[in-house]
């Protein structure tokens, strides 16, 4: 097949694209999308036990890691913070937290008031839920902690590096700088130093074209095939897709092409299967394009 009649094939298939959601992985994770945050920021943070490190799915901002490790009403960094413990010593996960924040400092005790209940309404909701997955008697959806782990652990451990390869690398990823890369075991591997995954819809708005050069690699095509789903319900115009993708095909070589086509994916048995890049674009290899030419699935989040 031509490249004209595979951009062609492409362009028919992505606009009779119904409207198609993303979510991280897990019942209890999904179930966590219609908290009544009403702009406020929530973490979720999941610690095993025998483990120092914690991970946090949020919605919002992420809520600093010392801030969770403590539990009340408190005031840090000139904001508010309701932390409650939901679960602790269950089987073996040491706690299941959830930190609620205003983002300012609240002055009046009305203001106080008012936060308290609503943080109660998201913690009654997330103990229903919890008690639902207690009650079926399903571990797992507690067990996300077990599928982020941090950049360097992932190429010292699972892929055994040294420390002079490790650093070697870590180069490209860094470079790309994704928030998160979804591998095709489930697993996550987050590039900082916090193990923080940001709870999302990710809505599909077509693919960015790409060939494959054999002496500089992925080549963007300038092309993006777009839905015609209509995604305005959801807050998402054509400006905002334009703007949401030209943050990583301005530089494609080094924020797609050196991700997706890294030489560390060779020593792997997961591949990537999604990266999530400046906090509203999901990008997937698409599994059936040919990888001399194809496209790159492209999925957007709503603007915060």
């Amino acid at each position: 097949m031509s490249r004209a009649d595979l951009f062609a094939k492409y362009n028919q298939m992505y606009q009779k694209a119904q409207v198609r959601e993303i979510v991280p992985d897990g019942p209890f994770v999904r179930q966590l999308l219609d908290l009544p945050r009403r702009g406020l920021d929530v973490g979720i943070f999941f610690k095993a036990k025998r483990r120092k490190a914690m991970t946090q799915i949020y919605l919002g901002n992420p809520i600093p890691e010392k801030v969770a490790r403590e539990e009340g009403f408190l005031e840090a960094g000139g904001k508010t913070y309701l932390s409650r413990t939901i679960l602790s010593n269950f089987k073996n996960l040491d706690f299941l937290r959830v930190v609620t924040s205003i983002g300012r400092i609240l002055s009046r005790k009305d203001e106080r008031v008012q936060f308290l209940k609503q943080c109660q309404r998201i913690v009654d909701v997330i103990l229903r839920k919890a008690r639902n997955v207690v009650y079926i008697d399903d571990f797992e959806p507690f067990r996300f902690d077990k599928q982020v782990i941090k950049l360097g652990d992932f190429l010292s451990k699972n892929l055994k590096m040294d420390d002079v390869t490790v650093e070697a690398a870590s180069i490209p990823i860094t470079l790309a700088n994704p928030e998160y890369i979804l591998l095709s075991n489930r697993k996550l591997v987050v590039i900082g130093e916090e193990r923080e995954i940001p709870m999302r819809v990710y809505y599909l708005a077509g693919g960015i074209g790409y060939t494959f050069d054999k002496m500089i690699g992925a080549v963007n095509e300038e092309r993006l095939f777009r839905t015609t789903a209509d995604l305005s319900q959801h807050g998402i115009d054509s400006a905002h897709v334009d703007v949401s993708i030209s943050s990583v095909t301005e530089d494609f070589q080094n924020r797609i092409h050196s991700l997706i086509f890294a030489d560390i994916w060779k020593k792997s048995k997961a591949k990537p299967v999604g990266a999530s890049f400046d906090g509203n674009l999901l990008i997937k290899p698409e599994p059936s394009s040919d990888i001399w030419s194809g496209v790159f699935e492209v999925y957007i989040a709503p603007p915060k």
